[in-house]
């Protein structure tokens, strides 16, 4: 994927550099040169212009990439005027990072269905880890429902999955059960275990349920 990601800021530079080291082409723009020179070998490109000048923004492959990211930290103005631009330059995918609710709103108006806040989101995430205390990792599907994966709980190793009845204990399902593979240092998802698979140390539960239901699994295993 070929990508350009505007405002190295912590979120951007990280963003930047998680994208360039799954293999992504990579242009990371920022006004500020000493941005610039201290990150210039983590990123695939980079390059330093003033992202107000429309003459300077022309001179980028805007329209050659498969997304562009505006994720400025603070400037709330510099967004929409960047995103103004890009929109009339005719690029094809945007994505931009929402400041404040208010931005949000102006954002979806101009357009922009693809919108992300990694405050919220990791606040969201680590609100849920706390809260439920053996959480790995944790996904929003809707207001209303969660997909969690859980570290098997002690009172689980030995059983066998038939035997776990989470639907009719606690109203969750569980979606899929990983497995540690010291091979690889990792836990891989099984393919189509038994009801006779024992649960053993180090498994993972994908769960998908109510966070009402999350949480009364959480308060009887703990």
């Amino acid at each position: 994927m070929k990508c350009i990601v505007f405002g190295l800021g912590n979120f951007g530079l990280a963003l930047s550099q998680r994208l360039t080291k799954r293999g992504n082409e990579v242009l990371g723009v920022d006004s500020d040169i000493s941005k610039i020179n201290l990150y210039k070998d983590s990123i695939t490109n980079t390059v330093a212009l003033d992202v107000k000048n429309e003459q300077a923004l022309q001179t980028l492959p805007l329209t050659e990439v498969d997304v562009v990211f505006v994720v400025f930290g603070k400037d709330f103005g510099t967004s929409l005027f960047v995103i103004a631009l890009l929109k009339q330059f005719g690029v094809k995918r945007i994505v931009a990072r929402a400041i404040s609710p208010v931005h949000k709103v102006i954002l979806k108006s101009m357009g922009i269905t693809e919108t992300i806040n990694p405050e919220w989101e990791y606040a969201d995430f680590f609100a849920t880890k706390v809260e439920l205390g053996t959480t790995i990792d944790s996904y929003v599907v809707d207001d209303d429902h969660l997909i969690i994966e859980w570290e098997i709980p002690p009172r689980f190793i030995g059983r066998k999955l038939g035997d776990a009845k989470f639907e009719e204990e606690f109203g969750l399902k569980l979606i899929a059960l990983k497995r540690y593979d010291a091979k690889v240092d990792k836990s891989l998802v099984m393919n189509n275990p038994s009801d006779d698979t024992v649960f053993v140390e180090k498994d993972v539960f994908v769960l998908f349920g109510h966070p009402k239901n999350f949480r009364k699994l959480g308060i009887q295993i703990a």
